[in-house]
C-alpha cells in the first residue's frame, strides 16, 4: 500500500494504483468495488464523491438521498431497487426527440408550454406532437 491512501486532492487519485484505489473505495463506500470496475472508473467515482463532499452546502432532499443510496448500492455491485421516476414539477424543461426534431416542453404551475402554446397536461402535448393519444409522462420518459 502506498503512502497516499487518503488523498485530499483529486490529483492525488492519479498516482494511486488499483490496490490502493480498492482500499479507498472500501473505506468511502463501505463495500468492495465490483471486481470488473477499472482503476480509471474508480478514480472518476471517487473524485466525484470528493467534490460532492467539498461543495455540497445544503442538505439533500429525501428523494435525493434515496437516489444516491440506490446508486451507491448499484456501483458497489449490490442488489438495489429500481430508481424512482423523475418528477416534472414547475420549471422543468423536457426535451423530446420526435420525428427528427428535438422538441422543448416547459412545465408550469398549471399548464405545459410547447411551440408557443399552452396545454393542460403532458398527455395533451404528446397528442398534439404525435397526432395520437399517448401517456404524456411515459412519452417524455418520466415513467417506465
Amino acid at each position: 500500500m502506498s503512502a497516499v491512501v487518503s488523498p485530499t486532492k483529486i490529483e492525488q487519485l492519479g498516482i494511486l494504483g488499483a490496490a490502493d484505489l480498492r482500499m479507498l473505495w472500501q473505506r468511502q463506500y463501505g463495500a468492495a468495488p465490483p471486481p470488473t470496475l477499472t482503476a480509471r472508473l474508480m478514480r472518476h467515482a471517487l473524485a466525484w464523491q470528493m467534490q460532492a463532499k467539498a461543495h455540497c452546502t445544503r442538505e439533500l432532499s429525501k428523494a435525493q438521498k434515496s437516489w444516491a443510496q440506490i446508486m451507491t448500492q448499484r456501483v458497489a455491485g449490490a442488489d438495489a431497487p429500481a430508481l424512482p421516476a423523475p418528477a416534472a414539477g414547475p420549471g422543468t424543461r423536457l426535451l423530446k426527440d420526435w420525428g427528427g426534431t428535438v422538441h422543448e416542453v416547459l412545465v408550469g404551475e398549471d399548464s405545459v408550454l410547447w411551440n408557443g402554446q399552452r396545454y393542460r397536461s403532458l398527455s395533451a402535448v404528446a397528442r398534439a406532437m404525435t397526432g395520437t393519444n399517448r401517456n404524456g409522462p411515459k412519452f417524455f420518459g418520466l415513467r417506465g
